[in-house]
């Protein structure tokens, strides 16, 4: 074979490499497109990401402790606290935690995780999702599960499910570890993961974390934990059911709700009536009989529910729910003052005394001494601490 022949044979050879390597390249690429397109857009878009994961303890020091069933009801324009309300069942919710690239969310400011990566949620009614969750000491008790080697993220989802087959009077959230991404996700079957968290929030206003709720959630982590060859960590349990005492208190002062009522001089509204007269003070309907006024920011302000006899209008104000700056309480007198005006109706308390304006003066004053003693408890009003334990 000629030198020519030879040199022509090496040419051809390097040419074939060169289309083969590019043809892997090319394949590389799609397969990447194609990921970042399934998992973009699903799931939870309010996390950050930090370098380091935070400590998986159930709490520290300087933790509050859970609750009991708290009080809250309807008040008259006098502060105090109302009857207790119904329990409510929760089942399993999947959510994550903020990790690390800019400044942390702080759940006791009410600050809010920015946007970051996004991952598939369980199969979980969409309802009860909550991909706004983050781990706070002050309320939580979480569990660490730590994996002895990366599982799959098919294998987490079916292990997370017996979690989610159980059902919980308190919310119940489970995150894992994108170490690609450097923050706490929700599980994606198209994942591999080392660690992941478990946690029960230990209180809110209608119920606190007793003895055998802690046990069992303990109990299901373990199994789960148990499914995906992982460790994790007993918590200390009468050291929660005492964190959960001492949050169960300090929800049930801050519990506190303030009514008044727009009452008809004539004869019965129609619903049409009642209908254009909300929308006109920018209150947004929730239900066949039920509105709500938010701020700018989509906040809640306070609600209003109308009576089956369509001559009276209750509104509320949840202290612990509204945030302070929107001034939600004058912001309801307001409105129901030009409901009545609309309505031919008058603006009366609980006990049907007239609201006058010296009224409203003593209450927001009031108002004021209460929310400084909630911002030195940790609970700033209207801050996603203060809607976990009173929404």
């Amino acid at each position: 074979m000629s030198d020519l022949q030879l040199a022509l044979l090496a040419v051809a050879a390097m040419v074939l490499l060169a289309l083969y390597a590019n043809g892997k390249w090319q394949e590389r690429r799609l397969l990447r497109r194609m990921r970042e397109r399934l998992h973009g857009g699903v799931g939870d878009p309010l996390f950050q990401s930090r370098p380091e994961r935070d400590s998986a303890g159930a709490g520290g020091p300087g933790q509050a402790r859970a609750m009991e069933p708290a009080a809250g009801g309807r008040m008259d324009p006098v502060l105090g606290q109302g009857a207790n309300e119904p329990e409510a069942d929760y089942e399993f919710v999947v959510a994550g935690k903020p990790g690390g690239g800019g400044p942390a969310a702080d759940p006791q400011r009410g600050e809010e995780p920015s946007p970051g990566v996004t991952s598939e949620p369980l199969l979980t009614p969409a309802a009860l999702l909550q991909p706004n969750w983050v781990e706070d000491p002050l309320l939580d008790c979480t569990l660490e599960i730590r994996c002895a080697r990366a599982v799959d993220g098919v294998s987490v989802i079916d292990a997370a499910a017996l979690l989610a087959n159980a059902n919980w009077r308190l919310p119940v959230n489970f995150v894992v570890w994108d170490g690609r991404h450097q923050q706490w996700v929700l599980p994606d079957r198209f994942g591999y993961y080392n660690d992941a968290l478990a946690s029960i929030q230990l209180a809110d206003r209608r119920a606190r974390a007793d003895s055998a709720e802690l046990q069992r959630f303990v109990q299901i982590v373990q199994q789960v934990a148990g499914k995906l060859d992982a460790d994790v960590d007993a918590p200390d349990i009468p050291r929660l059911l005492s964190q959960a005492e001492e949050l169960d208190r300090l929800c049930a002062r801050f519990d506190i709700k303030i009514g008044i009522t727009v009452e008809s001089t004539g004869g019965v509204w129609t619903g049409p009536q009642l209908r254009n007269c909300a929308q006109e003070v920018q209150l947004a309907p929730v239900s066949a009989t039920g509105w709500v006024r938010y701020d700018e920011r989509g906040d809640p302000l306070y609600r209003l529910q109308t009576e089956a006899s369509l001559t009276r209008l209750l509104l509320e104000f949840d202290i612990a729910v509204a945030p302070v700056a929107a001034q939600g309480f004058r912001t309801m007198v307001a409105d129901a003052r030009a409901l009545a005006a609309a309505l031919g109706a008058r603006v009366v308390d609980d006990n049907g005394n007239p609201i006058e304006d010296k009224s409203v003066d003593a209450i927001d004053n009031q108002l004021a001494r209460v929310i400084e003693e909630m911002r030195g408890a940790g609970i700033e009003p209207g801050s996603a601490r203060a809607r976990r334990l009173y929404v």
